[in-house]
């Protein structure tokens, strides 16, 4: 079929193929094709970067197409600001996410390289690079949060047919930093801490804070569990503590272990409130106290979660399974987060389980039933 033209005042459209122009004036290549009933008549580039090569005018003509394909040309002029608004009307977190979330959509609207009222197909990857530019003086993990909005946004327009394809989507998020050790007190350093608190001659509640600091140590619990104890909890005839687990609001028990078991006995033994109802602490955070205790004897900053984290660990290397430990704590993944996340093996642990590995016996090998030829020389 013999190429056609199309001429207006300046300079001539010639026809190059199905739905492929290019205008001698200029040398850029044009779309014009019908789609749905209706008639396609777009530049192939843009006036910072025309498109005057044919091997490039091919591939923008079939991306044109199959954005057409999988979009509501209705939408077509929707701006960024359009669906930033609609994104935000929809999107649905808790309410301390929300604050954040709000935040990212708000720099969305102020500091994106193109103005709000740019259509949504017009951004390329390009601006949304130099859009999250601006904060690469952040954390990691605070810029991978305006990274995600930023990608849900594109997402939305996806989907609602207003672009085929996100220009955010290739955008890798950045490896976090190697995460802060958590810090985990020794059975002597909680020992002295406990004292430190308790013998606290001017604090008024120095007595409160110590006992619920030895608390969370023995028993294995963190504050929002402790807040809500009451003495109607603590079964003493059972040897049992019912406890309600804050995260996900389900119901388990600890043992009331022997190291527990005298803190209890004092405490009810001192109590004035005898009700059931009555609340075990009447402290529920020991973080002043904590910290004066920490930096007195001139140990590392620990937090109320470090005694959580002792307890888990000392149970391990005690040799208690992980799977009971996760019982006692409320988890119901058969232990799987504790040995991911808890466990830690001290040096002391280690010394004792490496003199464990030495030569078989001959007792060993009757009892192992391992036959002494098998054994290496």
């Amino acid at each position: 079929m013999k190429p056609q033209a199309i001429t207006d005042n300046r300079g001539e459209f010639k026809r190059l193929g199905e739905g492929l122009y290019q205008y001698s004036h200029t040398r850029e290549f044009y779309a014009r094709f019908r789609h749905k009933g209706e008639r396609i008549m777009q530049k192939l580039g843009s006036t910072e970067h025309p498109c005057t090569d044919m091997a490039e005018a091919r591939r923008r003509l079939r991306d044109l197409k199959n954005t057409l394909d999988h979009t509501d040309s209705r939408k077509s002029n929707k701006t960024f600001g359009d669906v930033i608004g609609e994104y935000e009307a929809v999107m649905h977190f808790a309410d301390k996410t929300l604050i954040y979330k709000k935040l990212h959509l708000e720099r969305l609207r102020t500091e994106f390289p193109r103005r709000p009222i740019t259509k949504t197909r017009d951004i390329q990857k390009s601006d949304v690079v130099k859009f999250l530019a601006q904060y690469n003086h952040l954390s990691h993990s605070s810029w991978n949060a305006i990274l995600t909005l930023t990608r849900n946004v594109f997402e939305h327009a996806v989907d609602d047919g207003v672009i085929a394809h996100s220009p955010a989507a290739s955008i890798t998020y950045r490896k976090r930093e190697d995460k802060i050790k958590r810090l985990i007190p020794s059975w002597s350093e909680f020992e002295n801490i406990v004292t430190h608190v308790r013998t606290q001659k001017y604090a008024d509640t120095a007595k409160e804070s110590a006992d619920l600091i030895e608390f969370m140590g023995v028993a294995g619990l963190g504050q929002a569990e402790c807040a809500g104890l009451t003495w109607g909890d603590v079964n003493f005839k059972t040897q049992k503590i019912a406890i309600i687990r804050k995260k996900t609001a389900k119901e388990f028990s600890i043992p009331i272990y022997p190291t527990l078991l005298p803190l209890l006995q004092r405490m009810d033994s001192e109590r004035e409130d005898k009700n059931a109802t009555a609340k075990v602490f009447s402290v529920k955070d020991p973080k002043v106290a904590l910290e004066a205790a920490c930096q007195r004897l001139k140990l590392p900053k620990y937090s109320a979660r470090a005694f959580r984290r002792m307890f888990i660990t000392r149970a391990l290397e005690l040799g208690i399974d992980a799977q009971t430990i996760a019982q006692w704590q409320g988890h119901k993944d058969g232990g799987q987060l504790i040995l991911r996340v808890y466990a830690r093996v001290s040096d002391e642990h280690t010394k004792r389980m490496a003199a464990k590995m030495s030569a078989p016996t001959n007792k060993d090998k009757a009892t192992t039933n391992i036959p002494t030829a098998t054994l290496p020389s």
